[in-house]
């Protein structure tokens, strides 16, 4: 057998899944607008209310001001609310429940997890329950090796515990692992534990600030298999 200091190691890259893989916002006004009836101007509102629930919640869950409780739980609290508020009938958001399992992928996600499988170690790290990145893999065709969820850590992005889960679950000649996200407060936690970084820009993401300096800057997916296997850095 080849020694471990002889082999080459593959590196891992941490790929966010909610916003960076899966067009959640997209998605969700989508899927609500059908489910109700109702037209675009309304679904964007009601998924803007879900979602601003579900990230109070985790907020709340990190501050340990409520114990935890993974995130189609926080769905289903958020439907209910709209049920309660009339904002949502009853039937769609039964409908809804698993609306986290059927977010679309964006253009060259598919593609660009597939190339990035072939040469490196794919792991997601998402705040979506296991349930729901189970349901989402499948449906969305995504091929990483491994997925990790909050409900594996016990808390929420951006607290230090799940990035700190993607760094223990990384193989241990890989070197220190990338973490790959649309939202630069996401890449800011993980930098914060020792993750390198990366930034790729989609609709609806948090752009890096003035103050931001990540280890890489790539257009796309493809463009981020490329800066990986070249050694190279993108520039903001």
């Amino acid at each position: 057998m080849q020694p471990a200091e002889m082999r080459t190691a593959r590196p891992v890259v941490v790929l966010d899944v909610l916003g960076t893989l899966v067009d959640q916002a997209g998605s969700l006004r989508r899927q609500v607008a059908e489910a109700a009836g109702i037209d675009a101007d309304g679904a964007a509102d009601v998924v803007g209310r879900w979602l601003d629930h579900v990230a109070a919640q985790e907020r709340a869950i990190i501050a340990g001001r409520r114990p935890f409780a993974p995130s189609h739980e926080l769905d289903r609290e958020a439907l209910d609310t709209l049920v309660r508020e009339r904002l949502l009938p009853p039937d769609a958001a039964t409908t809804l429940a698993d609306a986290a399992e059927r977010l679309e992928p964006w253009p060259d996600t598919v593609a660009g997890v597939d190339r990035l499988a072939a040469d490196v170690t794919v792991l997601g790290l998402s705040n979506a329950s296991r349930r729901a990145l189970a349901g989402l893999g499948a449906n969305a065709g995504l091929r990483w090796h491994r997925v990790l969820s909050a409900e594996d850590a016990g808390t929420y992005k951006p607290a230090p515990g799940i990035y700190e889960l993607a760094l223990r679950s990384a193989p241990a000649t890989s070197g220190t692992p990338v973490m790959v996200a649309a939202h630069a407060w996401d890449l800011r936690g993980a930098a914060a534990v020792g993750l390198r970084t990366a930034y790729v820009p989609r609709p609806d993401g948090d752009a890096p600030g003035p103050d931001d300096t990540f280890d890489l800057y790539a257009t796309d997916l493809r463009d981020l298999h490329a800066q990986l296997l070249n050694g190279g850095a993108g520039t903001p």
